[in-house]
């Protein structure tokens, strides 16, 4: 072999040397590539899929609580559901599953609330958890009968009990929630004509307005504009809602009768005002009589009775949570007490006329130890009624303005009524003179089975006067209080109703109950 073919072969196999480095650098490159391409795929599947994960995640623990909370508001619905209040203080326990085939399940824990046994207002806890692919959320819903103090006005049918209808005019003022169950087709009737008459000029209503009917009748017209609508309304079209749900409201006084005698037996039949000394009674009072409320010097209650040529004079020692007497007691009554224990003063009889100052509670370091807190109660369904012949006030006047530990709010007393008819007298003159009245007090008329009414004597003959509630107004049909000419008050009185929340909170003893539960919190556990 020649120098020639030597250098041939040299150049060709460096030649083959160069592609083969070119190749492999290529297959390099292409290897490292893709093991890029690799590591970043896994990678992206491993966010991907630890994103779809924590989604999965996020999706069971808010299924969960969607569960835990539809759970709570099942348990709450079964509440309502009970023919009566659920007794005890054991736990009563839910528990089912949600969907076909089911997405999670709910186990659902209502716990009576330890005090129930003594207490009017009944008052439970709703614990719920609600699971989902092992992830489980609770939450705890405490809720607690309501009362008919919740409502400043509240009636079943809105027209009278002959059937016409009754009128609200711009004169009127309710300053706090209104509800009609609207039955028998009747409607809330509302004349704004003389609303640029008022000083100032305010809407009729100040407060929700809640109706189970489906329309309102406005005189003029019905409102087309937000202006127009705060005539009536405070917060204009949004100020009422129509569609809800009807509120049957109680069908006897048994509840206040048995809260009085302390026993749901054995009742007296003889005329007479009677003590249930060491007893969990009231006052019982057997046949018609009138009842004046006053306070002593010394601030404490007092209670004057007349029944015929017999008075009788009740004095409770707010202080010293004891009772005594004077003058004639029923056959066999006590005529002492260590306490009147839950207030409740019921009458078999008309209350022919009623009146007086509520005394103020006992307040130590702001704290209300000792209530000053009355229902006076007749027999709804056999027919009595309570005439109010005077004003009924409380001693310290509540103030919705203030907090409700300010000093007024917590000083002043409570007061409610129950009866077929509530009657406001006028002067018992041939004049019929409607001089302003002050009546503090949430007042019931009639019931689910009674037909009753909150409504003033001779309203339609001689002066016109104010008629002040500070509490409420319930009734089965609308009473009237007033007569009408041009939308403005002829005669009888114009409306000044204004709501007293503590009525809500703190309702008098044995006061009706709604049937319904009001939310008082609401937490994830």
């Amino acid at each position: 072999m020649n120098n020639n073919q030597i250098l041939l072969d040299t150049r060709v196999s460096a030649k083959q040397n160069r592609v083969l480095g070119n190749r492999g650098a290529m297959l390099f490159v292409i290897l490292t590539s893709l093991f890029m391409i690799v590591t970043l795929t896994v990678a992206v599947l491993t966010v991907t899929s630890n994103a779809l994960y924590t989604n999965r995640q996020q999706v069971a623990r808010a299924s969960a609580l969607n569960i835990a909370e539809s759970g709570a508001e099942r348990g709450a619905l079964w509440i309502r559901e009970q023919a009566t209040p659920p007794s005890g203080t054991a736990d009563i326990n839910v528990t089912t599953s949600i969907g076909n085939p089911p997405i999670g399940t709910w186990n659902v824990i209502v716990r009576p609330d330890p005090n129930n046994p003594s207490q009017f207002l009944k008052i439970y806890r709703i614990i719920s958890a609600g699971t989902v692919r092992n992830r489980t959320k609770t939450v705890e819903v405490v809720v607690k009968q309501s009362s008919f103090g919740k409502y400043a006005y509240f009636t079943d049918s809105e027209t009278s009990s002959g059937g016409g209808a009754i009128w609200w005019n711009s004169k009127d003022k309710i300053d706090g929630p209104v509800h009609s169950n609207n039955k028998n087709g009747t409607n809330f009737n509302i004349d704004y004509s003389a609303w640029s008459s008022n000083t100032p000029t305010r809407p009729i209503f100040l407060d929700m307005v809640t109706g189970s009917g489906s329309t309102i009748n406005y005189t003029p017209s019905r409102p087309t504009t937000e202006t127009t609508f705060k005539k009536v309304f405070l917060n204009g079209s949004s100020g009422y809602r129509l569609g809800v749900e009807t509120i049957n409201m109680p069908p006897s006084t048994t509840a206040q009768k048995e809260a009085a005698w302390g026993a749901a037996s054995g009742f007296p039949t003889t005329t007479g005002v009677y003590l249930r000394a060491g007893s969990s009674g009231g006052l019982y009072i057997q046949g018609d009589s009138t009842i004046t409320m006053s306070v002593s010097g010394t601030g404490n209650q007092v209670m004057t009775i007349k029944q015929g040529s017999n008075t009788t004079v009740v004095t409770y020692n707010k202080t010293a949570g004891t009772i005594t007497t004077s003058g004639p007691m029923g056959s066999g009554s006590a005529t002492s007490a260590s306490s009147l224990s839950n207030g409740v003063i019921y009458c078999t009889g008309n209350i022919t006329s009623l009146s007086g100052t509520i005394a103020d509670n006992v307040v130590a370091s702001g704290q209300i130890t000792q209530r000053s807190a009355y229902t006076i109660a007749t027999d709804t369904s056999g027919g009595k009624d309570i005439t109010v012949t005077g004003d009924i006030v409380y001693k310290t006047k509540p103030d919705k303005t203030l907090a409700p530990d300010a000093a007024v709010n917590l000083a002043a007393g409570t007061l409610g009524l129950v009866s077929r008819n509530v009657l406001i007298a006028d002067d018992g003159t041939n004049a019929h003179v409607h001089a302003n009245r002050e009546i503090d007090a949430v007042m019931m008329a009639g019931g689910s089975n009674t037909t009753g009414s909150i409504s003033v004597n001779n309203y339609d003959q001689g002066t016109k006067g104010t008629l002040r509630v500070v509490g409420g107004l319930i009734q089965s049909v609308r009473g009237i209080v007033a007569s009408l000419s041009g939308g403005s008050v002829s005669s009888g009185y114009a409306k000044d109703y204004c709501y007293d929340p503590r009525m809500s909170a703190a309702p008098p003893p044995f006061y009706p109950t709604t049937g319904q539960y009001d939310r008082m919190s609401w937490q994830v556990l």
